[in-house]
């Protein structure tokens, strides 16, 4: 049986810590209970390692190594935001949030130190988008740093240099790195520059349908339907259209536009010709950002719904080796020669053939 518990913070002493320190204030962190049937990372009884609550709540064993930023914030919501203050705890950090007020009420909210409401004169998604609000929470409560977890303003440039302008750190690759792979029109450019290969489509992105539709029907272009439509900017499966026949464009265009207008702030959608039954291979890479990268390997990213991975594999199953070592090398050459900076992912698709883009 649970016994009643008593709300407290319990961050574990990490590897090489030495000693513990008092960490209150955070009761939404987690709830432990002074009962032997709690068990304690699903291992060892919890009595074997607290001998009661208040035991606990005079001792919280905490890192006291020195944090790499004081304060850190997460400007995303749901999981992802969940996920970055778990790990600034871990590291000894003091965890800030933002919430739209239609958010007031979930676990990211919670589950850091501060929370701060965002602007409620706009849409929800809209609130996550305002960068100037943002940076105003950070400036006025003494945040360090900023991670943008995935989607909303996380490949955003104009969100990095605002920034690095106040003097706050933003985790990510850096400012240049934003500008050239946050748009997905420039990335096409440095691929084909560095010899990768691309799928054949577009070299800018359109604003309005008619702009899309005298591209395809171009046939020095040679992207003739089946085509597909995907947002400039953003990523995460949103803004993506697949478009089998000239009557399917214009509402196809339309939806992919005003969804990647909503998610990313930037309606704009380039064309590529549509690959059919391909394989989806990504590359995790590791950048310094002075042109030292490595590469982690291929997973398959095949299995999808509404373009979003549903089950990575990894390593990719059935892959050729001279394809795979084509992939990884076209991944870290790519990255190498933008001096990437941070944790990247280099995505390819493998059609029917083994060609690789």
């Amino acid at each position: 049986m649970f016994r009643k518990a008593t709300p407290i913070i319990f961050r574990p002493l990490r590897r090489g810590a030495v000693g513990c320190s008092l960490r209150r204030g955070a009761a939404q962190r987690i709830a432990l209970a002074s009962s032997s049937s709690i068990l304690s990372n699903g291992s060892a009884p919890f009595t074997a390692r607290f001998k009661s609550s208040v035991a606990i709540e005079e001792e919280v064993c905490v890192p006291t190594l020195k944090p790499p930023f004081k304060k850190i914030l997460a400007a995303n919501r749901g999981e992802i935001a969940t996920r970055i203050n778990r790990a600034g705890a871990e590291l000894g950090a003091i965890t800030a949030g933002i919430y739209s007020y239609e958010d007031r009420f979930t676990q990211h909210r919670y589950k850091c130190d501060q929370a701060f409401l965002l602007n409620t004169e706009v849409s929800p998604v809209a609130a996550y988008l305002d960068i100037e609000t943002i940076v105003n929470i950070c400036k006025k409560n003494g945040v360090e740093a900023v991670h943008p977890g995935y989607g909303f303003l996380s490949e955003n440039k104009n969100f990095a240099q605002a920034l690095e302008k106040n003097g706050i750190t933003f985790i990510g690759p850096t400012v240049a790195n934003l500008e050239t792979f946050g748009d997905k029109t420039m990335a096409r450019e440095i691929a084909i520059a560095n010899g990768v290969p691309v799928v054949p489509g577009s070299d800018d992105a359109f604003s309005t349908v008619a702009e899309a539709r005298a591209y395809i029907e171009n046939p020095a272009n040679k992207c003739s339907y089946p085509v597909i439509v995907k947002a400039a900017m953003g990523g995460g499966g949103r803004g993506i259209r697949v478009v089998m026949t000239a009557d399917e464009l214009e509402p196809m265009f339309a939806q992919a536009s005003n969804e990647a207008l909503n998610a990313f702030g930037d309606g704009r959608a380039f064309v590529e010709k549509y690959v059919l039954q391909p394989r989806h291979i990504e590359v995790q890479c590791l950048g310094d950002g002075t042109g030292n990268v490595i590469h982690l390997y291929d997973r398959d990213c095949s299995v999808q719904r509404r373009h979003q991975k549903v089950i990575e594999t990894a390593p990719a199953a059935d892959l050729p080796g001279n394809i795979r070592q084509q992939i990884l090398d076209d991944a870290v050459r790519l990255l190498k020669s933008a001096n990437y900076r941070n944790a990247g992912t280099v995505e390819f698709l493998v059609d029917k053939d083994g060609q690789h883009y």
